[in-house]
């Protein structure tokens, strides 16, 4: 017989204790540690020696191992509803930042210690889901639950329910399952529904399914299914309308609470809905004052947000506002930094502060910085031309207008036809050519005739205008408004 090593035998003896079954194989081998100076060849154990340490090894078998834990509660018990609330939190956070296996740590850790809490199913499903092709392995968890716990009201809900979107969505999952997996959902639902009847979640899941199955969901995909396709449309309308019944006040009320709770980033989609109502309702009813006032507080709070400055813009327009309308320009070239906002600001500033020379110098020469295609260079070559005729620098800007109407002429695009159609009634304006401002419309419809007309500027007007869209008859409104104007 090989000797017992002692430095083998030290080395297991030292090692720190983690979990019981440790304990359980210290005790067991308890025998050995009495004979760690002794020499198997040098000695022999009497049997009396023998049969006592025999004993001794018997008698530790049949002591319970959790006597010698540290953790003597049960798994069940081992966490309180407030750790539970922790650990829910901790792993919502870690789903917001899209750590997908720390927030699948957490709830698995829940459903270890508390495999009935329904919450941790809920977020163990996102998680899982990260993934394709993970209806089976959840569907087998829950399943499992569900058989463990078969009393579990909220346990068995989630269950059907994942039978139903199974049913619904992948077809080849849900035929491995069941080939009817949408009746066996309905059936257990009406089982359950019979037994909880004042649980109007489960009635209104039991109403879902019944439905479903009289359109055939079943049966047919959902993106050929018509009867689906009807109902999510009619979801749709009921879902935009759900303020019609709240009036204004109403709607004030509810905005003013959301914004005065906690921040939550998920808020952030409510409360920009609820001012974009409120703003058009006061614009469809004509209250530009109190209209502007919602915009201004939507910008403040919200300043990236394109539907703000959309807003602020189009009332701080229409209401000559200015002052509004320049400092939100401002902000919001500070935030974007780009040609567009550059013009916008450039527009603002021109009307509030025409005699900021520098300022609008420099906003041009930004706007010639960032610029990137043709159309954003003939926006700039239009705004160089405004500039000029504010300055008086009317040379300046003859050259400008001279070299657009060689470049746009015969062009079909009213609108950028029209652009330069306005510069050309400034300059005109400008210097006291109204002889032709007054006779511009007449030469703008009549532009194919005039195209060889003895007169410089109203054969290049002509020409810019000979191959014009008069179908949407909206833009030749809009030309003989700002002619009025002049």
């Amino acid at each position: 017989m090989s000797p017992l090593r002692e430095g083998k035998r030290l080395e297991f003896i030292k090692v720190k204790p983690k979990d019981e079954a440790y304990y359980l194989v210290v005790v067991t081998y308890l025998p050995f540690i009495f004979l760690r100076n002794t020499n198997f060849h040098e000695s022999m154990v009497s049997r009396k020696r023998f049969l006592q340490l025999s004993a001794l090894s018997a008698g530790a078998l049949l002591i319970p191992s959790y006597f010698f834990s540290k953790n003597s509660p049960s798994p069940q018990n081992s966490l309180t509803n407030d750790d539970v609330n922790t650990l829910l939190k901790n792993a919502k956070a870690f789903c917001k930042e899209k750590k997908w296996a720390k927030a699948k740590g957490k709830y698995e850790q829940i459903i270890s210690s508390r495999p009935q809490e329904a919450r941790a199913y809920d977020g163990l499903r996102r998680c899982i889901f990260q993934k394709p092709k993970q209806e089976s392995a959840y569907l087998e968890i829950l399943e499992n639950a569900v058989q463990k716990y078969p009393d579990n009201k909220d346990l068995k809900q989630r269950l059907y329910s994942q039978y139903i979107k199974m049913a619904t969505g992948n077809k080849k999952v849900s035929r491995l399952k069941n080939s009817n997996l949408l009746s066996v959902a309905q059936n257990k639902l009406s089982e359950l529904a019979s037994r909880y009847p004042e649980d109007q979640a489960l009635q209104h899941q039991l109403a879902k399914v019944n439905k479903l199955i009289s359109f055939k969901a079943g049966e047919i995909h959902h993106k050929k299914n018509p009867n689906i396709k009807q109902q999510h449309k009619e979801n749709q309308k009921l879902f935009k309308a759900r303020f019609d019944q709240l009036t204004n006040d109403e709607l004030s009320s509810k905005l003013t609470l959301l914004k005065n709770k906690p921040y939550k980033k998920e808020r952030e989609n409510h409360i920009r809905e609820l001012y974009l109502i409120l703003i058009k309702r006061n614009v469809k009813n004509h209250s530009s004052d109190q209209a502007i006032q919602f915009a201004k507080e939507y910008h403040s709070l919200y300043p990236k947000d394109r539907s703000a400055v959309y807003w602020t813009r189009r009332l701080g327009k229409q209401k000559r506002d200015f002052q509004t309308l320049l400092s939100m320009e401002e902000k919001n070239h500070q935030i974007r930094q780009n040609f567009w906002s550059a013009t916008s600001y450039f527009n603002a500033a021109k009307k509030h502060q025409p005699s900021n020379t520098q300022k609008l110098q420099i906003l041009l020469s930004e706007m010639e910085q960032k610029k990137t295609d043709e159309n954003q260079e003939f926006v700039l070559q239009c705004k160089k031309t405004d500039f000029y005729l504010l300055q008086n620098q009317t040379t300046e800007a003859e050259n400008n207008i001279n070299s657009l109407l060689n470049k746009k002429s015969g062009i079909r695009n009213t609108s950028v036809i029209d652009s330069v159609n306005i510069l050309v009634i400034k300059y005109l304006k400008k210097t006291n050519q109204e002889h032709l401002t007054q006779k511009y419309l007449y030469l703008v419809i009549n532009a194919k005739d005039l195209t060889t007309s003895s007169d410089p500027w109203e054969q290049k007007i002509a020409q810019l205008n000979q191959n014009r869209n008069f179908s949407q008859s909206s833009h030749l409104e809009k030309l003989q408004k700002f002619l009025n104007k002049v």
